[in-house]
């Protein structure tokens, strides 16, 4: 089901500390407006989720992808073992399953609307989902049998973006859902081949602007902006290779993602008003951005200058300053690592995913979804 997950996709205390701490990021008493974004650094409380019937203290996994401002976690967490993971929602303080075995929830918008995939019978691959009103939709294809898609983003409005395929091992395609269609978005120019990617949508804003990663014809993918049904390539930071895409979009058309650059460096990237930055990493050479509020904060996971295999982590880029999450939550408990953060909303609250025990030796199975809430 990892495997499911990650290809796919090409992210608890005391009940009445979580529950205090959750109804603080919706009434937004503890959190940055955007006109505030060019203050301090912000120190945040560190919230451990937990997983779907688990306690903080059980060997019980989860990862938490998106966060809304009413303060909403949506992600995915083991029932039972590795192998039986569902998708979950949670807020205030208390998980909810929703209900479908071999899912993973991605998004969640300001109606609650939740997206994600998951399997819905015993052949074909997983399919894109929309969850609302407690009811679970299968948004479908748009092929026939044995074809699978993946739902990634879901705007104000009910727009939805992800992937589809024709049937496993075919090329993924861009496509958005809306008003009952499923519209391709092509490429831009390029052709993955058999097992290869031709796009992928990862994130759409309240305007209907998409972003994602579209083959091009020199093989590989650039980061597009998808706006009046035509896809425009983004540019890179000067790499050649196919390691360049944009997972986030704000209202106010500000792109992050990730570009290789000429030094053959993967590093998280902001497009902003027809230019892009390179925002650096934590001393590494590998950085992602994952998300941008409206008030241009960026989060994501960057690696730190050591030798171990996965040894990264979560960070916070704010004017022009790329920072360790890790350091700027006080009390952090012995032995977490906020390891990678996947969502940022308007009110300065992250949400990704936390490892109590040894992430960077590879211990996936222990990944904790965290919720980290700004210290007024």
């Amino acid at each position: 089901m990892s495997t499911m997950i990650d290809g796919m996709k090409r992210s608890r205390g005391m009940a009445a500390v979580l529950a205090a701490s959750a109804i603080s990021i919706g009434a937004g008493v503890v959190a940055p407006a955007a006109a505030s974004a060019a203050a301090a650094l912000p120190r945040y409380r560190y919230i451990d989720l937990g997983a779907i019937g688990a306690p903080s203290s059980a060997a019980a996994s989860s990862e938490a992808a998106g966060l809304n401002n009413c303060g909403t976690v949506v992600g995915h967490s083991t029932i039972a073992g590795p192998f039986s993971i569902h998708a979950f929602s949670w807020r205030n303080g208390v998980f909810r399953d929703l209900g479908t075995a071999d899912s993973a929830a991605t998004a969640v918008n300001e109606q609650g609307v939740v997206v994600g995939h998951t399997h819905v019978n015993f052949t074909d691959p997983p399919h894109a989902f929309r969850h609302t009103g407690g009811v679970l939709t299968d948004l479908g294809t748009g092929y026939g049998p044995g074809s699978g898609s993946a739902a990634r983003d879901v705007n104000d409005s009910g727009v939805v973006v992800g992937t589809r395929f024709a049937q496993q091992g075919e090329p993924e395609r861009a496509v958005v859902w809306k008003d009952g269609r499923i519209i391709d978005l092509g490429t831009l120019g390029g052709a993955a081949g058999r097992y290869g990617t031709d796009g992928i949508a990862y994130a759409v804003n309240n305007h209907g602007h998409v972003v994602g990663g579209a083959s091009v014809p020199e093989g590989g993918l650039h980061a597009f902006l998808w706006t009046g049904g035509a896809l425009k390539d983004l540019g890179t930071l000067g790499g050649t290779t196919e390691s360049t895409y944009a997972t986030g979009i704000n209202d106010r058309g500000d792109v992050v993602g990730a570009s290789q650059n000429t030094a053959a460096q993967v590093h998280a990237a902001l497009w902003r008003n027809g230019t892009i930055r390179d925002l650096g990493t934590l001393g590494g050479r590998y950085s992602e951005a994952k998300s941008i509020n409206e008030a241009g904060q960026v989060v994501g996971v960057a690696t730190i200058p050591t030798t171990a295999t996965y040894d990264a982590r979560a960070f916070l880029w704010q004017n022009g300053r790329m920072v360790d999450l890790n350091t700027r939550v006080p009390g952090l408990p012995a032995g977490v690592t906020l390891y990678s953060a996947s969502d940022i909303n308007d009110r300065g609250a992250i949400t990704g995913f936390a490892c109590p025990y040894d992430c960077d030796s590879g211990g996936f199975y222990d990944r904790r979804g965290f919720l980290l809430v700004p210290i007024s």
